[in-house]
C-alpha cells in the first residue's frame, strides 16, 4: 500500500518567541508536513530545514514551489514588517495559503499615561520633554531616536561589547524572562520619567507594560507595521486548531 499523502505541507518561518511552540504544535499532528525556515535574529537561531533560501518575495516562492508547499505560517517577530510582505506576496506568486501568528497588542487602560506613535519620527517628538527614558526599540532603530537629549536606557537581551551610538545612551543587559516586580524595581532604580516600548503584545512580555501602569509612567508605544491580509492567529493553541482544520 503506498503512503498517504499528506494532507498539508506548511513552510514555517520561525523568529518570534513563540516559534518552538508552533513547531511542537504543527510537528505532533498526523498528516502534516512542516519545514522550518529561520528568520530571526541570529543568536536566538533554530536549526533550519530549508538551507540557502533568502527570505524576500522571489526566495520564498521558490522555496514554496520547490517544496510543494500548499501553507506557508508567519511567526516571525511583530516587527518584522518586510519579511512578512514579502511572504505574502510569495504565497500569492505560488498559490499558497498565507497564514500570520499575530499576538493581540496592548491597549491603554483608563488613566494610563499612553500615547501610540506610528513611527520613529513620532517617537522621538513624543519623549522629548522628558529627561529619563527606557526603551526595548533595539540598537537598529537607536540612529533615529538621535537628537534626544536626555538620557535613554536600552534594554538589551544579548551580551555584547559594542558602544551606544551616542553618549547619553546606556544599555542595561539582562535576560528574559522579567517579572513585573523586577521590571518596576529597574524602572526605581533608573529614576525613569517615560518608557518606549514597541507594543509587540501578548501576555509573555507584558510585564515592562504593567510596571510602567503601576509606576504612573509615561508610555510611548510605537505601533506595529500593518499586517498582510490573510488569516491572522492570536496564539499556538489557535495554530492547532487551524492545523487541524486543515
Amino acid at each position: 500500500m503506498e503512503p498517504q499523502a499528506p494532507r498539508a505541507r506548511i513552510l514555517l518561518l520561525g523568529g518570534a518567541g513563540e516559534t518552538a511552540s508552533v513547531q511542537a504544535a504543527l510537528r505532533g499532528r498526523a498528516g502534516l508536513v512542516v519545514s522550518l525556515l529561520w528568520c530571526g535574529a541570529p543568536q536566538a537561531a533554530m536549526p533550519s530545514d530549508l538551507e540557502g533560501v533568502t527570505p524576500d518575495r522571489a526566495g520564498l516562492a521558490g522555496a514554496l514551489r520547490d517544496g510543494r508547499f500548499t501553507h506557508l505560517l508567519d511567526v516571525t517577530h511583530g516587527f518584522a514588517g518586510r519579511i512578512s510582505r514579502d511572504a505574502a506576496a510569495a504565497c500569492a506568486d505560488a498559490g499558497a495559503n498565507y497564514a500570520l501568528l499575530r499576538r493581540p497588542a496592548w491597549g491603554p487602560q483608563p488613566l494610563d499615561r499612553w500615547h501610540e506613535v506610528a513611527d520613529m519620527t513620532a517617537a522621538r517628538a513624543a519623549i522629548a520633554p522628558f529627561r529619563r527614558v527606557f526603551t526595548n526599540v533595539g540598537r537598529a532603530l537607536l540612529p533615529e531616536l538621535a537628537g534626544y537629549d536626555g538620557q535613554l536606557f536600552i534594554r538589551q537581551t544579548t551580551q555584547h561589547a559594542a558602544p551606544p551610538p551616542q553618549e547619553n545612551m546606556h544599555y542595561i543587559f539582562g535576560s528574559p524572562p522579567f517579572s513585573h516586580a523586577a521590571e518596576m524595581a529597574l524602572f526605581r532604580e533608573l529614576a525613569v520619567d517615560a518608557v518606549l516600548f514597541r507594543n509587540t503584545g501578548g501576555a509573555a512580555s507584558d510585564t515592562k507594560v504593567t510596571a510602567a501602569r503601576a509606576l504612573g509612567l509615561r508610555m510611548v508605544m510605537l505601533a506595529r507595521p500593518v499586517a498582510p491580509a490573510g488569516l491572522h492567529l492570536t496564539d499556538a493553541r489557535a495554530v492547532a486548531r487551524w492545523a487541524d482544520s486543515l
